[in-house]
């Protein structure tokens, strides 16, 4: 799958460490009679062109440039200056053609047009620089500026000095404060008419980076460095040498000085200096050494084999930079996260990007930033996908699901792979590719039943379904439907033609595996095959009609769980002998929640333990509980569409309910209830979205709106509430459960895995290397299986392909008071 590697309407950040390209200079330009004008008094002539003046006067000293690399820009031989069509004397001479390839600098800023000082130099909002990976061609010539496209037909100006040889002499500086003359004035380029007045009270966030003769490159911060989801750089002006009357040298190790700078002076530093040609090693030069330094994100995309690079953090209280280092040590990323305030209240979160292109961005969070804690795992195992799930977990085996997290068609794998519980040495592996694939784990827990859709190897869909020991992969039996025969066969079907169907998918119940059946090719049927789990034998078969559902969710149910006809049946495992069944009409209006992707499913189950023997199921338009061992109805409710339940860890039911009949929506369309099954009332209501909650005594642990909280269990009044601190995401999506540890809170939230005081929820960290990230319909994956506890023993999934065990105690003494 090739990526394009073009500017596609991101916030990328091009800067050089040599200051290449960093400057926006540019010569006059002339009209037609030869007058000088503004750049901004005229409209763009893209039909006919103007043209760029040589300045005839500058000359280029081979040895100008001393740490300055250049080798983007034309060289002298490769400029043939040409007369442009239509223009009448005198001719002015450019160096590229219309619709010509232009040779380009990394880094230079792209503007949306033409500036002048109606526009303020810390105003210019500049959000895109010119790419190495990019090919532009020229566009249009209007006075000292130039139109170019991309090749995907996007449009910017910058200075046309860029495309003259004059401009390869200038010289990158140490970064200089400085004061300037009264009456000054700030020059677009060496001898541009476009000119600002120099405003001391301004150029106190501006820096002296580069010179050009009797020149000055002056880089100004931009008045906002972010506004909703843009990131804005710095623009670079001229002045005269002359007009400057001090300057002072800017010392290393920015962060790590005796007396702090100032936020704004650190980001005009570091977006000043640093790029994405910028070393691991010149960065700790200029910013000194890192607080935290950790294992990156995935830097490839689904497809492609995993990449894992280094991300440093610094961290102050008014904001933490990140730095992420590919394994070659070159600067990948820069992201400032910055607490909310006054000037942006509202806080946003940005999914991840693409490492295929440098990038720079801000993420703003609540009020506190999170500060990283240590907490030293007993072991980690780096997967091979993104997301790693904990499926089970016996005393010594964990089997584990691994997914490279891509949505739709950027899905290419899923894997099913087993670790040593006491070291993390992977023991198994078994790569499932882009299709189906579903694993159960036994009622004796010492193996597991494997159904897969596509064939890894052979690079094709197969139907295979494979019964293997938990502890080495070997296979102990494997059921092998008939080849599929081609539609051209299929003119006079009948039942016995379900050996030659695909599988649909596989369940389990206990000691037997169901093997789920279309009845033949194009058929809405299904035959169910139950399979002895210990040689893999079939023991009976029963053909099901169009709308019938499989309802076992582990082995540890006692019966074969089944939908049909308006019937709920619980069938004998060995025999299919119907125990108990009943007669409803399923709810149409929510048949469908279970197999919604982005609902996190009813219940959240145990990887260490057993599944529920009693299940809530929509019949007659109630949500009925159902005990699974005999077919009593033991609750209901009425069910209304755009219904979702949540069953909490006592057994009480939490009912979200969007007054528009809608599983979307805004989060003041939703109420939420709870419902107590044993008297079959509704305790309290609230004009709230209440999910992913966690009950403990009289508290209940809750994401309220999209941000942590806690409500009195029995009251519903809310106890504490962390949007301000932590912030409030738009559109919430389960990214783990609450863990609880003593007194703290444990949540995978956005990037990090947070911890909370659960007393009062005060924010007091996220724990060191942990990376965590938005599992896109995986919902339920996550829900049970990115983080855990059984014992001593913390286990903590990830979405770079890591995935660890903590001690509990551990973490409980590193980070008390």
């Amino acid at each position: 799958m090739d990526v394009k590697k073009v500017p596609d309407r991101r916030t990328w950040f091009y800067m050089c460490a040599a200051l290449t390209g960093i400057a926006a200079v540019l010569l006059g330009g002339t009209m037609l009679t030869g007058t000088r004008i503004a750049s901004t008094n005229a409209q763009t002539q893209d039909s006919i062109p103007q043209t760029l003046e040589v300045n005839a006067r500058t000359q280029v000293s081979s040895t100008a440039l001393t740490t300055s690399t250049l080798s983007h820009s034309p060289t002298p031989d490769s400029i043939e200056p040409i007369a442009i069509k239509g223009m009448t004397e005198p001719k002015i001479n450019v160096p590229y053609k219309k619709g010509e390839k232009v040779t380009l600098r990394d880094g230079l800023p792209l503007f949306s047009g033409p500036k002048d000082h109606s526009i303020a130099a810390d105003h210019m909002k500049i959000t895109y620089r010119t790419s190495p990976k990019e090919k532009y061609t020229l566009a249009a010539v209007r006075g000292e500026w130039i139109k170019i496209k991309t090749k995907e037909q996007d449009s910017y100006w910058l200075p046309g000095w860029y495309v003259l040889k004059q401009s390869r002499g200038m010289a990158e500086i140490s970064p200089r404060t400085f004061a300037v003359r009264a009456g000054s004035k700030l020059y677009l380029t060496p001898d541009s008419t476009v000119t600002w007045p120099s405003n001391q009270t301004k150029l106190n966030q501006a820096l002296i980076v580069a010179e050009w003769k009797e020149w000055y490159g002056v880089s100004i911060a931009p008045r906002i460095w972010h506004s909703e989801e843009t990131d804005y750089h710095h623009a670079l002006l001229w002045i005269r040498k002359t007009d400057i009357t001090e300057q002072t040298s800017v010392t290393d190790g920015w962060f790590t000085r005796e007396q702090p700078l100032s936020l704004p002076f650190l980001q005009l530093l570091a977006d000043t200096k640093m790029s994405e040609i910028t070393t691991s090693k010149q960065a700790v030069k200029w910013l000194g050494e890192p607080d935290w330094k950790e294992h990156s994100r995935n830097m490839k995309d689904t497809g492609y084999t995993m990449q894992i690079g280094q991300t440093w953090r610094y961290e102050r209280q008014d904001a933490h930079l990140l730095l992420t280092f590919n394994p070659k040590g070159k600067l990948i990323e820069i992201r400032w996260n910055k607490p909310a305030n006054q000037g942006n209240d509202e806080p946003y979160y940005r999914g991840y990007g693409r490492f295929d292109v440098f990038s720079y961005t801000h993420e703003i969070a609540g009020s506190v930033l999170p500060q990283t804690l240590p907490w030293k795992p007993e072991w980690v195992n780096q997967g091979d996908l993104n997301y790693t799930f904990l499926q089970a977990g016996t005393e010594d085996v964990l089997l584990m699901k691994g997914d490279d997290g891509g949505f739709s068609g950027m899905h290419f794998e899923d894997s099913y792979y087993a670790l040593d519980r006491h070291t993390g040495k992977l023991l198994w592996r078994v790569h499932s590719g882009l299709g189906p694939a579903q694993a159960f784990i036994n009622t004796k827990r010492d193996a597991v039943t494997l159904f897969t859709s596509y064939d890894f190897e052979r690079k094709q869909y197969r139907d295979r379904v494979r019964h293997i020991n938990l502890k080495d992969g070997k296979i102990r039996w494997e059921y092998k439907p008939e080849e599929q025969k081609n539609r051209s066969d299929s003119t006079h079907l009948n039942e016995a033609a379900n050996e030659a169907s695909i599988v649909k998918g596989i369940k389990a119940a206990q000691d037997v595996v169901i093997v789920d059946r279309s009845a033949a090719e194009g058929s809405t049927n299904g035959w169910i095959h139950v399979l002895n789990s210990s040689n893999g034998k079939r023991l009976w078969s029963k053909k099901l009609t169009t709308g019938y559902r499989l309802l076992n969710r582990s082995a540890d149910e006692p019966y074969v769980l089944y939908w049909d006809k308006d019937q709920f049946t619980a069938a004998d495992p060995k025999t299919g002998r119907i125990v108990w069944q009943i007669e409803a009409v399923q709810s149409l209006e929510l048949s469908h929640i279970e197999n919604n992707p982005y609902f996190d499913g009813i219940d959240r189950y145990d990887p260490f333990g057993s599944v529920s023997l009693e299940r809530w199921m929509p019949l007659d338009h109630q949500w009925v509980l159902i005990d699974l061992t005999s077919g009593k109805k033991l609750s209901q409710f009425p069910a209304r569409e755009g219904q979702e339940l949540e069953v909490l860890n006592d057994g009480m039911v939490l009912i979200r309910e969007n007054n528009k009949g809608d599983q979307y929506g805004d989060y003041e369309d939703f109420t939420t209830s709870l419902f107590d099954p044993e008297t079959g009332e509704i305790r309290w209501t609230l004009d709230v979205k209440l999910q992913r909650a966690l009950v403990e005594g009289n508290q209940l642990y809750v994401i309220m709106n999209g941000h942590p909280a806690a409500v009195d269990y029995r009251t519903g009044e809310t106890r504490w509430s962390a949007r301000e601190t932590i912030g409030s995401a738009k559109y919430t999506t389960n990214q783990g459960s609450y863990l609880m540890i003593g007194d703290r809170l444990l949540l995978p939230l956005n990037d990090d895995l947070l911890v909370m005081d659960k007393r009062d929820g005060t924010l007091l960290g996220r724990v060191h290397d942990v990376v965590m990230g938005t599992p896109e319909h995986r919902d339920r994956e996550a829900k049970n299986g990115m983080i855990n506890q059984i014992g001593n023993e913390v286990y903590v999934g990830s979405a770079n392909g890591r995935f660890r065990v903590f001690p509990a105690g551990g973490f409980d003494g590193e980070i008390s008071p």
